[in-house]
């Protein structure tokens, strides 16, 4: 058989340091029920991602030639640059359709830190609620529903990321205790919990939150009224009284080990000028208040860093079965598993901390699997060794990518 693999790179002027390049896209979207902010967001998102492709993309062309007779030939096109600081420069209507143009930062990714590249495998991210510390905040304005839509909102834009698969659980939190949060350590019963609705496509990584901040500069409450200096602010709604902040903790768990990977504290405040209309967090007139254009943007920062924090992790797999020194998975092609492919595998040892509460390890077996036959999603190889027991490899160990 041969292989012919035929890679052309376009990286339009960038340099070996991955110096930026400004780019320009054009985005459209159908305006539904009047709602232009819906529509203006869809059509930014389409000309982003037009963008990425525009200044830097690969073309891979696979191709297998058996007896002189063609026997595949795929296609693949994936962005290889990163977006910042995104400007609407042009915006028309015509008709039901919106068109924007934009004007946008463009960086091309260099790999990994350590030189290694991206891996290659998909890997899914469980998302829990982004429970808020402070309720009473969220009272004006109606924004309680933000524990929610928030992390539904990281998650739908993590889902346009390749390698990256997004599964909702905002059913449930992670964290107990709001005020001493993150947990360094989740134990075993959290983990499970939080990956048992997911058997298939196995969790990876946890990504929580705690929503610490919702005041305003200048809360509405019970107090005498002031005709004068309640008509001058509520004219003035540019003034520094208006401002709103919004404030939270976001965490990434391995949901292998409970270990707790990454967290980082994000801060932003923009004018409320709606007072008590109960709007709603990410709703359409949530989105026009300037509070929500600075929500948005840090909502944008978030999702970058999340992206960027774990396009270089290592893609993990549960082992359901052993026969003899031939190991079942819970991952197969839908992940980008393809026969040939090697894994390391890792024992998962539990151990009791002081208080005896459990947690997981995982120890190199030195021992690696090769995959040679690839469904869906599961996929089954056999082990450099005799027997997955001469090595002590069992049910619910793991493998991991190279």
């Amino acid at each position: 058989m041969l292989r012919l693999c035929i890679l052309l790179l376009s990286l339009y002027c960038f340099s070996a340091q991955a110096s930026p390049l400004w780019v320009e896209a054009e985005g459209s979207a159908t305006i539904i029920n009047g709602d232009l902010g819906n529509a203006r967001r869809s059509a930014v998102a389409q000309a982003s991602e037009l963008a990425a492709l525009q200044a830097a993309a690969y073309i891979s062309t696979t191709t297998e030639i058996q007896g002189g007779i063609l026997q595949m030939d795929n296609l693949r096109m994936s962005s290889l640059g990163r977006l910042s600081n995104v400007e609407v420069i042009d915006e028309r209507i015509q008709g039901t359709i919106l068109k924007v143009r934009i004007r946008a930062e463009v960086s091309v990714d260099q790999g990994c830190p350590d030189g290694r590249a991206e891996v290659a495998y998909r890997k899914s991210l469980g998302f829990t609620a982004f429970p808020i510390q402070h309720p009473q905040q969220a009272a004006t304005g109606a924004l309680q529903n933000a524990a929610t839509e928030l992390p539904n909102l990281l998650a739908r834009r993590l889902s346009h990321e390749t390698g990256l698969h997004t599964i909702l659980a905002t059913h449930l939190s992670l964290h107990p205790n709001l005020q001493q949060a993150p947990t360094r350590q989740l134990a075993d019963g959290t983990l499970t919990q939080a990956t048992a609705h997911s058997e298939t496509t196995q969790v990876h990584f946890l990504i929580s939150g705690v929503i610490r901040d919702l005041s305003q500069a200048n809360p509405i409450g019970p107090r005498e009224p002031n005709v004068v200096t309640d008509l001058y602010r509520r004219l003035d709604y540019a003034s520094q009284h208006h401002l709103r902040q919004f404030a939270l903790d976001l965490f990434i768990h391995d949901a292998l080990t409970g270990q707790l990977m990454f967290q980082q504290h994000y801060q932003t405040q923009g004018r409320w000028n709606a007072r008590e209309k109960p709007l709603g967090f990410a709703s359409a007139g949530f989105w026009q208040e300037d509070y929500g254009q600075a929500v948005e943007r840090l909502i944008r920062q978030m999702s970058q860093e999340i992206s960027e924090q774990l396009r270089c992790q290592a893609f993990s797999a549960r082992i359901t079965q052993t026969e003899g020194n031939r190991v079942w998975i819970n991952a197969g092609s839908l992940s980008g598993l393809k026969p040939g492919d090697r894994l390391s595998v890792y024992r998962r040892q539990t151990h009791y901390d002081t208080l005896h509460q459990p947690y997981s390890e995982l120890q190199n077996a030195r021992v690696t699997l090769t995959l040679d036959q690839v469904e869906a999603s599961f996929a089954s190889g056999t082990l450099n060794t005799q027997t997955a027991s001469s090595v002590n490899i069992q049910r619910d160990d793991w493998v991991r990518s190279h």
